[in-house]
């Protein structure tokens, strides 16, 4: 009685996996499965009183039949084989000309940036977004990766380029957006041409004179000993404050001035403390990548982090410069085409500003020469992106000049 009961049981546990295999449509069975499965669960146990008096070798050879007839009736798997093709868009970048292509420390190239503008479409990014990429996308990930370990210098100066080119053509974009009715001008595309051998627009000094930073910091961060590293990001702490708390001024009031029609963005900008602030705007894993460093500025427990938390203390008033500057450009009211795209912008320009603070507090409070490399060469790639910024605003070239991806 238990063998054909552990018989029975073991059938039905293959019809009820046939059930289940069909009710998820993932095998099919025979017209007939269903009637045979039922006969080799009910046949057996009418037998049972009969295959208990048998000897062993009796019941054995009577269950074979059944379990032949069992594994006939039971479901044929068909395996189905799905062939997922992934087509890699083929993208352009056009460049209009700048002031500067090559200095001591970037160079521009179109076809290094492909690679992101590839990345970019193919993740679903509009490539009519000329804004979202080159002001957004493409200085972020150049800037993630300038934070990274052990990059190699050649790959520093392009992304450095990166970096010029988005702060440039983004100070212009700019530029052309403060107002509320800008004028409704065609961006202009002209394939990039040699520059003169001597500039001495503001704009062509303006990235120069970031570059020379730009090129300090890099090199420091390539070549010098630790403590040197140390040395830097101990000095450049205050400057970066100020620059951090400017930032968020100004992005305050951005965010407390939508335009007419436009929702309100101020929810997107949460902040817990002078430099504990994130931002869901533009989502960024730096933003928060050095947030230990908060708790060590609250509750300072070495000489180093008392000075960081001092140095934060003393500068929070950069804030109110950021709100009175710009204010004063808010009564002019903001274009409502561009308001998002400039909220999104400025956000991942303050939290790249914050996680730039943060490592070099780290890095010299710390006494942490790795993380102090990679901070300087953050830092070098915000006062690219920063100065760069500053010549597009300086530029007299005409409205719309803006680069492009083209899908091809």
């Amino acid at each position: 009685m238990q063998a054909s009961g552990y018989f029975a049981g073991g059938v039905l546990a293959l019809g009820i996996g046939a059930g289940l295999f069909l009710g998820h449509g993932v095998a099919s069975a025979a017209p007939d499965a269903g009637s045979s499965v039922q006969k080799s669960v009910t046949k057996p146990a009418a037998k049972s009183a009969r295959q208990a008096g048998r000897p062993t070798s009796a019941r054995t050879q009577s269950r074979r039949p059944a379990a032949r007839q069992a594994a006939h009736s039971a479901p044929r798997l068909i395996e189905k084989t799905s062939l997922t093709t992934t087509v890699t868009p083929d993208v352009s970048v056009i460049l209009p000309p700048m002031p500067v292509v090559n200095g001591a420390s970037f160079t521009v190239s179109g076809d290094f940036m492909k690679p992101f503008a590839t990345n970019f479409v193919a993740a679903g990014g509009d490539p009519a977004d000329s804004a979202r990429f080159f002001f957004g996308d493409l200085a972020v990930k150049s800037l993630d990766t300038l934070a990274e370990d052990n990059i190699p210098a050649p790959q520093v100066r392009l992304l450095l380029g990166n970096l010029a080119a988005s702060g440039y053509f983004g100070g212009i974009w700019l530029r052309d957006n403060l107002h509320a009715t800008p004028t409704s001008a065609p961006a202009i595309t002209v394939p990039a041409a040699p520059s003169p051998a001597i500039d001495l627009s503001p704009s062509a000094i303006g990235i120069r004179l970031f570059d020379a930073v730009s090129a300090g910091l890099t090199g420091v961060a390539a070549n010098a000993p630790d403590w040197a590293v140390s040395a830097v990001a101990h000095v450049s702490v205050p400057v970066l404050l100020a620059l951090y708390g400017y930032n968020r001024g100004y992005l305050q009031v951005v965010l407390e001035h939508p335009p007419a029609g436009v929702p309100s963005m101020q929810d997107t900008l949460a902040c817990s403390g002078f430099l504990a602030c994130n931002s869901t705007a533009f989502p960024l894993e730096l933003a928060t990548r050095y947030d230990s460093a908060l708790g060590k500025l609250d509750d300072p427990a070495t000489p180093g982090w008392s000075e960081m938390s001092m140095w934060t203390t003393v500068l929070q008033g950069a804030t109110g410069a950021g709100k009175f500057v710009w204010e004063g450009l808010a009564q002019a009211g903001f274009s409502p085409a561009s308001y998002t795209a400039l909220v999104q912008l400025s956000s991942a320009y303050l939290m790249v500003s914050k996680a730039a603070v943060l490592s070099s507090m780290t890095a010299y409070a710390d006494g942490d020469a790795a993380i102090g490399r990679s901070s300087l060469r953050l830092q070098a790639g915000l006062w690219m992106w920063s100065g760069a910024y500053f010549a597009g605003l300086a530029s007299s070239v005409a409205r719309g000049t803006i680069p492009k991806v083209v899908v091809i």
